[in-house]
């Protein structure tokens, strides 16, 4: 009995480390195909995104006219 139960358990285990590269391979793929299809809207992100260098500082009152 002890002997079926420690070939289920290495079985699994290996089973569990193939799982974990699969899947670490997949998010590779995902990243790759954002990239594919996504690369223009990021562009255009970046582009509307204006750069302004001055700092912002709220001084907690309202601008006089």
């Amino acid at each position: 009995m002890i002997d079926f139960l420690t070939i289920v358990l290495l079985i699994f285990g290996v089973l569990q480390i193939i799982l974990f590269f699969k899947i670490w391979g997949m998010t590779n793929d995902i990243r790759e195909m954002r990239n594919k299809y996504l690369k223009n809207e990021d562009e255009k992100r970046r582009e509307e995104a204006v750069y302004d260098p001055t700092p912002k500082v709220s001084s907690g009152s309202k601008p006089i006219i």
